[in-house]
This record gives C-alpha cells, sequence and structure tokens, in this order.
C-alpha cells in the first residue's frame, strides 16, 4: 500500500478504533512500506486519541505494549516473528473484547430451538406449523396473555408453514408481532431490534404499539424498533434463496453483504473505509463453501483480503 500522502480522516474508516484496526492489521501482516510507516506515524500524531486507540487495541490483542511507536520497530522481531507472537493469540482475545461471541457461545442459551452458525434446521414446532431455521437462529415456544400459543424469534432468520389450523398463532419477534390472517408462507428476520417480514403466500398482519400493515404475497415490510414501514415489493426467489443453499446480492453495498456472509461464514468481516462499504456486489454465494467467496471478492474488487486466524477478516483498499 501506497497512498501517496497524509491518509485522510475517513478513509480507513470514520473512528478512530476502526482506523487502529486498519494500522494493526497493515503491521500485523507486514506488508508495510517505508511510506505507510511515514502515514502511520503522522496518523497517531494528529490526534492523542488515534494512540489511545492504536494501544488499547494491541493490549487487548497482546497483552502487552510490543510495538515500539517511536522507530517503528517491534521490538527487533522480523515481519514473519511478528506475525507469529501477534497472530498466536490475537483472534481469540479480539472476539472476547469486541463481545462477538457467536461462534463459540450461543444467543439465548436457554431457547427452545436455535442453530449454529452455518446450519439449516427444519422442525415442527406445532400441529400445522413447520418451521426453517437459518444460520445462528434462535426461537423459544411462548403463550400470550389470552392463552394462544406462539413463537418467540430471539434473534437470527426463519421460515414458517402455517396451515390455518392454528388460528390464533403469533410471531413475537423485536417489538413486533406478525400473525398470519390464514394459511401463509412467510419469513422472519430479527437483528439488533430490527426486523423483516416477507410473504411467500397467503397474508400475515404486522403489529407494533404504534401501527398495523397487512402484508401479502410477494411483499416485505421492515419494524425499526417498533417503527413499522410501508410495504415493499421482494424478489422472493433472490431474498429465500437460503432456502435452498445459496446467497444472492445484486449490486448490494459491500457492507450489507459482508454483514449477511457473516451470519454463514466463520469469524467476524469487518469492511474499512466508508468508500469501499459503499462499494455495489453481485454476487451467488454457495453455502456450503463460504470460506471461497472473500477470497473471490478480493479479486474481483481488487480489494485487500486479510485474514487473521479463523475468526476475523479484514477487507480493505489495496
Amino acid at each position: 500500500m501506497d497512498s501517496g500522502g497524509p491518509i485522510a480522516e475517513n478513509q480507513y474508516g470514520s473512528s478512530a478504533a476502526e482506523q487502529a484496526i486498519y494500522w494493526f492489521a497493515l503491521l500485523l501482516d507486514g506488508t508495510e512500506s517505508e511510506h505507510d510507516r511515514a502515514n502511520f506515524a503522522h496518523w497517531l500524531a494528529a490526534d492523542p486519541a488515534h494512540h489511545r486507540a492504536f494501544m488499547e487495541i494491541e493490549h487487548l490483542w497482546t497483552g502487552t505494549s510490543s510495538l515500539n511507536l517511536g522507530n517503528l520497530n517491534l521490538d527487533g522481531q522480523g515481519k514473519s516473528g511478528r506475525r507469529a507472537f501477534l497472530g498466536a493469540g490475537l483472534a481469540a482475545v479480539l472476539v472476547g473484547a469486541a463481545g462477538w461471541y457467536g461462534d463459540v457461545i450461543p444467543h439465548h442459551p436457554f431457547a427452545d430451538f436455535r442453530t449454529v452458525k452455518g446450519v439449516r434446521r427444519k422442525i415442527t414446532l406445532l400441529d400445522g406449523v413447520q418451521a426453517e431455521l437459518a444460520s445462528q437462529s434462535s426461537l423459544s415456544v411462548i403463550t400470550d396473555d389470552k392463552g394462544a400459543t406462539g413463537i418467540a424469534l430471539h434473534k437470527g432468520e426463519v421460515f414458517f408453514q402455517h396451515d390455518g389450523r392454528q388460528r390464533d398463532f403469533f410471531v413475537r419477534a423485536a417489538n413486533g408481532f406478525v400473525r398470519p390472517v390464514a394459511a401463509a408462507r412467510f419469513d422472519v428476520t430479527c437483528y439488533d431490534g430490527q426486523s423483516e417480514i416477507i410473504t411467500q403466500t397467503g397474508s400475515v398482519d404486522v403489529e407494533t404499539a404504534l401501527n398495523t400493515r397487512n402484508v401479502t404475497r410477494g411483499e416485505g415490510v421492515s419494524c425499526d424498533n417498533g417503527v413499522l414501514g410501508t410495504p415493499y415489493d421482494v424478489d422472493l426467489a433472490m431474498r429465500l434463496a437460503w432456502r435452498k443453499g445459496r446467497l444472492v446480492f445484486v449490486g448490494d453495498p459491500l457492507e450489507k453483504v459482508a454483514n449477511v456472509l457473516q451470519r454463514w461464514h466463520p469469524g467476524r468481516i469487518i469492511v474499512l473505509g466508508d468508500a469501499l462499504k459503499q462499494r455495489p456486489v453481485t454476487l451467488v454465494v454457495n453455502l456450503n463453501r463460504t470460506s471461497d467467496v472473500l477470497p473471490l471478492v478480493g479479486k474481483v474488487l481488487s480489494i485487500n483480503v486479510d485474514q487473521i486466524g479463523g475468526y476475523l477478516t479484514i477487507l480493505r483498499d489495496a
């Protein structure tokens, strides 16, 4: 990498922590040039927050301060030596320090049903209600205050097939409820307080404390912290391709692709740089071969793909 001058404040991320991750990955990889070292020194000197962010990351990842910031030598170690020294515990400590427990500790350990990363599962929930769980999903059977039986989707994505016999059946996701009007096939996702409901056949009513929407065949609706949007048309074949072992992206921003892919791919994926996050990507992913995807993305977009252990992948401009 040779950027030709001091880096812009948001060239490798919008926060000091994100920029520090970029520099740490570059120095860990050992591919930096003398010009990179000069830019790194300039970045450190530009703001005391940069120095603190870098030292915090290094301390969390290595348990010590191995980098001599005065001359950018790693205690006399060569590039292969520093990779061995830093790389041994880096990924595992990163997972713990940043709270990325998804690959190791299941969310909602007392859920009735769950899947681990990379696994899909079909189950019978109730008489006349089938469900297919996507990767890293968890749900429980619950009853409401009227005694009706339904499902609480704690996290993930689930496709439901409801034949209409369970008339009071419902799905609770984030701050909303999904109630099939009659027989219906529908998909519900729930991540970080946001949910999306897509109807393949029939129709469902989506309710929150603020409003209600009816979502019919081929439509979807999003719910953000209890606020429902307007229903929109959905490409069902593309959106539900995960049920056939595929992920399909057509012109989607790289940041979105990374967020979806890391639900199925081992470890955490970080995209550095606001411009790179918005790069459009068209891609079909075979869920049985997710390990091939990121190197391919790197070649197609001509970007660097830094894979650190089995827990972290950083995508950055070449």
